[in-house]
């Protein structure tokens, strides 16, 4: 009867087993669902942020700075002697836009400046087609306000050149080899009168120059370096107000052609020398009624 009994105790010894794992198998079940529930409720997963929009897209233009400077320069051409000759024009302008000694001392030099107001527009344009005038080239700035210049080209690459300058100092004569003409130039508001520029215009020229930088070995290489110098002394300073453009042209004395202006303004042809008048303007609004003589040049 012994083997019985030992089946017996092993069947309930594993019964008892059973019934303790099944107890606590529910109440692992029930804390992990319990665990489960309130870690949801309490740490739900976060939301993504939107995605971030571009700066610039192809459907929005760049933003511009609101202080931006927004002048259109024009570059006329027109035969030697037919507009630096022709009061018809220059009655037009008000040459008063500069102080009275810098416009002495540029007219002397070749230049001649002066401003004038869009609605005449139609008067200048009448007597710039008699005087067979042609439209060079037209160049927009549009950059914050500086005292830094910005470069407009007024010649190519030069091999040598030759001129003289009268200044407060009398008569110098300036001569540089592999050298370029340009205009410095720098734009600003005018305080306190809104929507007014003011134009910085100065000559310069840059030359490059060769350096030999002797050694004891007698045998330096050459060294190319670019020079440049600025003729201060013929600066002009004017303002642009809305409505307004400025004129810069050449006077009788650039007839001389060592003069700076015959220098800066002018420029030979295949057959004849031309002359060159260039018009800024401030406010670019009025300029559909700013039209050229369509013809085309002649020279390079």
């Amino acid at each position: 009867m012994q083997p019985p009994r030992r089946q017996d105790a092993t069947q309930a010894n594993r019964q008892s087993f059973l019934s303790k794992f099944s107890l606590a198998s529910r109440r692992l079940g029930g804390f992990v669902f319990f665990f489960a529930i309130s870690g949801c409720v309490a740490h739900s997963s976060p939301q993504l942020p939107p995605p971030a929009q571009p700066a610039i897209s192809a459907d929005a233009a760049p933003s511009v700075d609101p202080a931006a400077i927004h002048v259109e320069m024009y570059r006329l051409q027109m035969p030697f002697g037919a507009n630096s000759l022709d009061d018809s024009f220059w009655k037009l302008v008000d040459e008063d836009a500069i102080d009275v000694d810098a416009a002495q001392n540029l007219n002397r030099n070749g230049f001649r400046v002066g401003r004038a107001r869009i609605d005449n527009w139609p008067a200048f344009l009448k007597i710039l087609t008699g005087e067979s005038a042609i439209k060079l080239s037209k160049t927009i700035v549009l950059a914050p306000p500086s005292f830094e210049d910005g470069y407009l080209p007024m010649s190519d690459t030069l091999p040598e050149e030759l001129f003289f300058i009268y200044d407060d100092h009398g008569l110098t004569m300036r001569s540089f080899d592999d050298c370029r003409n340009m205009l410095s130039m720098a734009f600003e508001w005018v305080p306190r009168k809104p929507g007014t520029i003011r134009l910085t215009i100065c000559p310069m020229v840059q030359a490059t120059q060769t350096r030999l930088d002797y050694s004891l070995s007698d045998n330096p290489p050459p060294v190319r370096c670019l020079q440049r110098e600025t003729f201060y002394d013929l600066h002009l300073r004017a303002d642009i107000a809305p409505g307004e453009f400025l004129v810069v042209g050449t006077s009788a004395a650039a007839q001389d052609p060592n003069r700076v202006a015959s220098r800066f303004l002018q420029r030979d042809g295949p057959n004849q020398r031309f002359e060159q008048v260039l018009i800024f303007v401030g406010d670019p609004g009025p300029l559909a009624t700013m039209k050229f003589h369509r013809a085309k040049p002649t020279t390079r």
